[in-house]
């Protein structure tokens, strides 16, 4: 015998799951502090590292972020601009991380791919602020 929730149920946890995870990806993990940041550049082609290759991502203090870019400023004081693809905006958060822009208590671990000579964001999570 299946289990199964009444529609007024699956939508009240459907809303209660979202609310947790919304509440969740804010603020600092205890477990990132106090852990060195390292900036990972990539050593070969993605096509060289093989299919489980991860992508490159670095760690700034975020600027500025919109549908168009987002941009960070490394620790060496020096500015990177990863474009964002219009159809990865909403799944990045860009919203989110528009709200962060400026706060130097706070950085973020942006990865991204280099596609003809262009970074594209695909991703972005919040960490120590790079020193």
């Amino acid at each position: 015998m299946a289990f199964r929730l009444s529609p007024v149920r699956r939508v009240a946890v459907a809303v209660a799951t979202v609310a947790a995870l919304a509440l969740t990806g804010c603020g600092s993990s205890s477990a990132d502090e106090g852990l060195p940041d390292v900036n990972i550049t990539p050593q070969a082609s993605p096509e060289a590292a093989g299919p489980y290759a991860q992508p490159p991502s670095v760690v700034g203090l975020l600027v500025s972020a919109d549908n168009k870019q987002v941009v960070l400023v490394m620790p060496d004081k020096s500015r990177r601009v990863f474009l964002v693809r219009e159809s990865d905006a909403l799944r990045i958060g860009i919203e989110h991380l528009a709200s962060h822009a400026g706060l130097t208590d706070i950085g973020f671990r942006v990865t991204y791919e280099t596609v003809d000579g262009k970074d594209y964001i695909l991703g972005a999570r919040e960490t120590a602020p790079p020193r």
